[in-house]
């Protein structure tokens, strides 16, 4: 933990600094130390006993014992070419997958803004990308830190504590083959301040109907029917979102709100009724409201925070039936609120380290009512949920030791539901960092599961003429197909191991390499069935078939199978950086691109050491120095990188460190040192310079060898203290573009470093082991073997690519995804047949560019306006389905495996 003073006549901004007082040294002996290229940034400060440097870690980062597996910094997140918070995260998708888990975290990793845990993604989804200042990517065991399960991966979002931009987008989109098309417009506007942040967001999206007729499709047995059967749905949806956050300084108390409100509607075409004149529809409208809170409040050395979520989905799905006498209707309203409250401190200080304890404590409440004109009668259920558990972090033995750093977790909750009874967890790792790069870890995951409402008792819908493939009879026929609840399902017990790895490799700058492999059990897991001949062969009643085998209908409602087994290794490799090597930095008195900046010689230089302005330090001292004790100062008029060092954990202004900021700016003392740091640079900075009047220690660190003053050591001191680049003019000229001169220079840039910034994130996933027990002693099914009851054909081998480039406001961004060879059984019946899925590979690639960098425009439509075209699946690739005979079945027709192929795009995005 890195406390605050700030040194007033060093240099005004430097205000991170150690507790402890360090031993007297003086200024020089860093500023003029050897002739490395050491950038101000980077060089401490020591003047009269107290050290003065610039920190390089972030406010909101998350400091903890595991690293993590992949960070991205603000230069990174320009590379993405996103238009959003949520562009951001798909960006990164390879690196947040929890894919050693399987299918246990849902998908979607845990998500923190500025370390803390908010109420859902909702809140910060709309947010523009330049809002953030780092991405941070932490291991599944880290989500035990913040009250969640360790089968979600985390992602922390720090902030800009200063940012305000009003963004408007356009897309156009459709496939390079025609048939359909989507458009998209979205407007936000955010603003983060010191006291907190406000943002307005709206969404419209709309997508044309598509039909077989449009792909040259159509069914043996119901010719004719293409023109009224379609391949994707005719939809429209609006979303309007509102967020709110704010800190209160006197208490320490932060708050976050968010609203939502979304409507959807689709149409789609189900083929011709018995009359052969009829069009059968079917029709859907959602309606959701959302509404979310957090709390944070310190409370002695803890700190607290409260979440709060609640939902509201209306809908109302109307079919058309077969026979054309009416229409049958589904009506669900789905209702849930979940609240958690979490207490974390450091109550024990044990030899290796702090000892840190998270309590939770958790309510959720969940209610389904749903009715359709296939059922009897209306169904309703209710579920509360109480919970409450612990987790544990103990350091063992503190890093640097003989063997490394030890961590040792654990977990345990329990959950007390309504209509489940008590259900229970625990989960218990061990963490070791054998070297600084270096780091294991080993976890055991036990806990009991309850099926979801949804699945439980969704309405029951009927979906006709449905294009399946007969796996007995090998054709392709038109079927009804059965969706809904099932309030017979189980309670699942999971019981997993994970092992991982994570190296920072030594020979590759910003490169880490991670490994994990899981072992996964259930019992009574909750499977969505898919078709299949090892499905029929497990439920025959769920299948209907006529007198003569001719298959009618399938029933996919959900269904307990009695054990599933899976073995998982995952590998993932991620890198950022710049390509090519690093110019040097411009001589004294040189511009950002070479132009003389420097005075006459002889002259004094106006700009003080590392590009501070004189006016600009006297403003930064003003702001303490003019404010009455007692009182806030107005933190706005201080540079962005030393404000967030002012900043409790909760990014409130923190009394303390204001005033220790006060103690150090304001003041005869303050003055005092001042006058000596200026007349040394002025010293130095003279030509030539007056080494006589310099301080002693400092004129030590300038000797050579041979006891005379070294000519480069003396370069590099001249440079590092008598920079004018950032002089007041250039400066303000300079400050809207995306490298400010001055600023650049302050904070340790190159100016003159234009090379271009790459990233890439690659995964693959190996499945070792795949299976389904139904019953104790029963029949084991292989699903790698084809025998497949959950789900469609499961390949062995899948990878996730996602990489780019970004150079002087053009960028390009690649996202690859490949899936491997599968195979589905037919059976042992008489005319069955296997379906054989070949592997793929597709490609898509986003060109970007930002006008405003790319012209140097600093003001005008083209400041803050980029165009992207975007091309997926660029080699219109699609996967290869065949029979036992080589011969592709209808349903599996590549163009109705994937109706969309190549798709293209461009997006028109303004910040204004």
């Amino acid at each position: 933990m890195i406390a605050l003073t700030v040194a007033a006549g060093a240099h005004p901004g430097a205000i991170l600094a150690q507790d402890a007082p360090a031993p007297a040294q003086d200024a020089e002996e860093q500023q003029a130390d050897s002739g490395q290229g050491v950038s101000v940034a980077d060089a401490p400060v020591f003047d009269d006993g107290d050290i003065v440097v610039f920190g390089t870690r972030l406010k909101g980062q998350l400091t903890i014992d595991q690293p993590p597996l992949a960070e991205y910094d603000e230069a990174d997140i320009a590379a993405f070419g996103a238009s959003s918070i949520a562009d951001v995260i798909a960006a990164i998708e390879p690196t947040t997958g929890s894919n050693a888990r399987g299918s246990r975290g849902g998908g979607r990793p845990v998500f923190l803004i500025n370390g803390i845990r908010v109420s859902s993604f909702r809140e910060f989804r709309s947010y523009p990308p330049e809002a953030v200042a780092k991405v941070e990517v932490f291991d599944e065991e880290v989500a035990q830190r913040f009250g969640y399960s360790p089968d979600q991966r985390v992602v922390n979002i720090v902030l800009k504590p200063n940012f305000q931009a009003l963004t408007a987008e356009v897309e156009y989109e459709q496939p390079s083959r025609g048939g359909y098309s989507r458009t998209e417009q979205e407007a936000t506007w955010l603003r983060i301040g010191e006291k907190g942040r406000l943002n307005f967001d709206i969404e419209l999206e709309d997508r044309s109907l598509l039909t077989e007729a449009e792909r040259g499709l159509t069914i043996a047995t119901a010719p004719g029917e293409a023109e009224f059967r379609s391949l994707l749905s005719d939809t429209a949806g609006v979303q309007v979102e509102a967020n709110y956050a704010r800190a209160y300084a006197d208490t320490g108390t932060s708050l976050s709100l968010n609203g939502t409100f979304a409507h959807n509607q689709s149409r789609g075409l189900n083929g011709l009724s018995l009359d052969g004149i009829s069009v059968l529809e079917a029709r859907n409208e959602t309606d959701s409201y959302s509404a979310g809170a957090t709390i944070g409040q310190p409370i002695g050395d803890w700190t607290a925070t409260f979440t709060s979520d609640a939902n509201l989905t209306k809908s109302d799905t109307t079919i058309d039936r077969a026979d054309a006498s009416g229409i049958d209707t589904a009506l669900s309203k789905t209702y849930s609120v979940a609240n958690d409250l979490t207490l974390t401190g450091y109550p024990i200080q044990l030899p290796a380290g702090d000892l840190t304890m998270t309590f939770d404590l958790g309510f959720d409440w969940n209610r389904l009512e749903s009715e359709d004109t296939r059922s009897a009668s209306a169904l309703e259920l209710d579920r509360s949920r109480l919970n409450y558990g612990v987790n544990i972090n103990a350091p063992v033995l503190a890093r640097g030791g003989p063997i490394g750093g030890v961590n040792i977790n654990f977990s345990g909750g329990v959950d007390d539901l309504s209509d489940f009874g008590t259900l229970a967890n625990w989960n218990l790792g061990v963490n070791w960092s054998p070297t600084e790069k270096l780091n294991l870890s080993a976890t055991r995951i036990w806990r009991e599961v309850a099926p979801g409402l949804s699945s439980l008792g969704s309405p029951l819908i009927e979906s006709p003429n449905r294009t399946v493939f007969d796996y007995s009879t090998g054709e392709t026929v038109l079927a009804t197909v059965i969706s809904g609840g099932n309030p017979n399902l189980r309670g699942e017990t999971q019981t997993d191991w994970k092992f991982s790895a994570n190296w920072q490799l030594p020979f590759w700058e910003n490169a880490r390499l991670q490994a994990d492999y899981g072992i996964n059990r259930s019992r009574d897991v909750t499977s969505n069935p898919s078709f299949s001949a090892a499905f029929e062969e497990a439920f025959p009643d769920r299948v209907t078939r006529d007198p003569t085998g001719q298959l009618l209908a399938i029933d996919s409602r959900p269904l307990t199978l009695f054990q599933t087994r899976s073995r998982i290794l995952s590998f993932g490799f991620n890198t950022r950086g710049q390509i090519g090597k690093a110019p040097e930095r411009p001589e004294r008195g040189e511009g950002r691109q070479g132009r003389p900046g420097g005075p006459p010689s002889g002259e004094r230089r106006s700009g003080p050491p590392g590009g501070f302005e004189p006016a600009r330090m006297e403003a930064m001292r003003k702001v303490f120095c003019e404010t009455p004790e007692g009182e806030t100062p107005d933190l706005s008029k201080i540079p962005e990188m030393f404000r967030s060092r002012l900043l409790d954990a909760d990014g409130n202004p923190d009394p303390e460190k204001i005033a220790a900021a006060r103690e150090r700016f304001c003041g005869e003392e303050a003055d005092e040192r001042a006058k000596r740091f200026a007349a040394m640079r002025e010293a130095l900075c003279t030509d030539p310079p007056k080494l006589d009047a310099l301080p002693e220690r400092m004129r030590e660190r300038l000797l050579g060898e041979d006891g005379e003053i070294d000519p480069e050591k003396l370069k590099a001191a001249r440079e590092r203290m008598c920079s004018a680049e950032g002089g007041e003019g250039e400066s303000q000229n300079r400050a809207g573009g995306r490298r400010g001169g001055g600023m650049a220079r302050m904070f340790g840039g190159n100016p003159n470093d234009t090379r271009p910034r790459y990233f890439l994130s690659l995964n693959h996933t190996v499945t070792l082991e795949n299976e389904v027990l139904l019953s104790e002693g029963g029949p084991l099914f292989d699903q790698l073997d084809g025998f497949v009851i959950g789900g469609g054909a499961i390949s062995e081998q899948s990878s996730r690519l996602e990489a780019g480039v970004f150079w002087q406001g053009y960028g390009m961004r690649l996202s690859g995804r490949y899936v491997g060879d599968a195979v589905l059984r037919g059976g042992d019946v008489a005319g069955a047949s296997d379906l054989f899925y070949g592997d793929l590979a597709t490609f898509d690639i986003r060109l970007f560019a930002d006008l405003g960098e790319v012209t140097k425009a600093e003001e005008g439509w083209l400041k803050g306006l980029r165009v992207s075209l975007l091309a997926n699946n660029v080699f219109d690739a699609r996967r290869r389905v065949t029979d036992g005979n080589g011969v592709v079945p209808d349903a599996f027709q590549p163009l109705r495996i994937d109706p969309t192929g190549r798709y293209l795009g461009i997006d028109i995005r303004k910040a204004f």
